[in-house]
């Protein structure tokens, strides 16, 4: 299932430039590859450095502090100490404002621990430490917290108990109603809370991060949207959480392979349009030795996951140089449509301008779609795809012609609180819907 000869001349033929192969060098060598010598090559290849640095810096790569950490200890004497101190200034920002989130992190998980409402941060600083042996390695803008889905509304009381206020993702759209639409909701700190922080700290943040995802708590009770159906059932997670300790708190995490699952879950869901999640998914198989492969891929495909699963691992391993089991490869999905959409994704990462396009995910693949259905439905014939079992994608198509949406409460309003209604008058305002879609009105 090699797709890739040599990932450096599929890199220089689909158009990628030194700077974007310098970063891409790190990363394998993130992985554990043997490659400084190809490292030292483009270090000496008339790099522009400013494009460098501010390649690391985008939100496209979000890998400012890997640059650093593997330029200044793998060549640091063919970089300039300008560019040096500028990579290194940007690391200790990102290793404080980790820290800051970890602080933050810790207080909301005592509190649920004292409300008995279980609670497993993902996504975060406490995990990017585990799988990099390093807080500061992982730039992360916000904290993500997964917990029951019939604790969503209890753990909505503890968040603001804590200082957050719920940010609507649609107006009027809160509390049951919520839950079935939604899979996530967001929380934001209160504008004193914000304001009696360190601004300098923040301030001095060089990344491109979206401001107001500073301060934000997503709550997490499931981990894709609805026109997903393969992980609805969450109840084995909490099953094979491990538990630690920090400072005295109680802390669960996913079990390994359920992390490595998740991490590819991610990327699917944003079409790994963005480098780090690829070397998040590296990073984990690299770190996690004792890695179970047998249960990850019994549990991927229990969860209708392999081949979500099949295109993280063939991505991490490929580009990223992530070493995989020889034993493991032949269990994964074989169905030439997903091999060719790896070779497309891996491509196009090479691509800033295809990255960052909102039809990213759906044009990354052969003839399943050209754009995305709608604002009401994105990426729905790509979950369609991305999902191997026939009965997961009828579930997916029941779902979006049998339960209510955004949409329906913004075009009525007035039922935002009458949530039997709504399921009654979905399958009319799709129709609407569809008409208005077909001939773009």
């Amino acid at each position: 299932m090699s797709m890739m000869s040599n990932v450096y001349r599929t890199a220089e033929e689909s158009g990628a430039s030194v700077e974007e192969l310098i970063i891409l060098c790190c990363i394998r060598l993130q992985a554990g590859t043997h490659e400084v010598n190809q490292l030292e090559k483009l270090l000496q290849s008339g790099v522009d450095w400013e494009a460098l640095v501010r390649l690391a810096r985008a939100w496209y790569f979000y890998l400012g502090p890997l640059l650093y950490q593997q330029l200044c200890t793998r060549c640091p004497t063919l970089v300039p100490p300008a560019v040096l101190e500028q990579l290194h200034s940007d690391y200790q920002s990102n290793a404080e404002h980790n820290k800051m989130l970890i602080r933050d992190l810790l207080t909301i998980v005592e509190r649920f621990n004292r409300e008995g409402i279980p609670i497993i941060p993902y996504k975060d600083p406490l995990s990017a430490h585990s799988a990099y042996g390093n807080v500061a390695l992982r730039v992360c803008t916000d904290l993500d917290v997964f917990v029951r889905e019939n604790d969503v509304e209890l753990a909505s009381h503890v968040l603001k108990a804590l200082g957050y206020t719920r940010v609507p993702r649609v107006d009027a759209i809160e509390g049951e109603l919520e839950v079935a639409i939604f899979y996530e909701c967001d929380f934001a700190k209160n504008p004193a809370e914000l304001h009696a922080r360190d601004d300098q700290e923040l301030a001095a943040l060089p990344f491109d991060f979206e401001n107001d995802r500073i301060g934000k708590v997503e709550l997490h009770w499931n981990f894709l949207p609805r026109q997903w159906s393969v992980t609805r059932n969450n109840t084995s997670l909490w099953e094979r959480a491990k538990t630690f300790l920090i400072d005295g708190t109680r802390v669960c995490s996913f079990s390994p392979e359920d992390a490595l699952l998740l991490a590819c879950i991610h990327g699917a869901k944003h079409g790994w349009q963005w480098w780090n999640l690829l070397n998040d998914v590296a990073t984990l198989i690299t770190a996690n030795t004792d890695l179970n492969w047998n249960q990850l891929v019994t549990i991927a495909r229990q969860r209708g996951c392999l081949r979500i699963l099949t295109v993280g691992l063939l991505l991490a391993n490929e580009v990223a140089g992530a070493p995989l089991p020889e034993d493991i490869i032949p269990r994964l999905d074989h169905d030439p449509r997903t091999c060719a959409y790896v070779e497309r994704v891996a491509l196009r990462l090479y691509h800033r301008e295809a990255a960052w396009h909102p039809d990213f995910a759906e044009n990354a693949f052969d003839g399943l779609a050209e754009t995305t259905f709608n604002r009401d439905f994105p990426g729905l014939r790509y979950a369609l795809f991305m999902q191997e079992r026939a009965r997961d994608k009828c579930r997916s198509l029941l779902r979006v012609m049998l339960l209510p949406n955004h949409q329906d409460v913004k075009m009525l309003p007035a039922f935002a609180s009458r949530k039997k209604m709504l399921y009654l008058l979905h399958p009319a305002l799709l129709m609407i819907w569809l008409l208005l879609y077909r001939f773009k009105l």
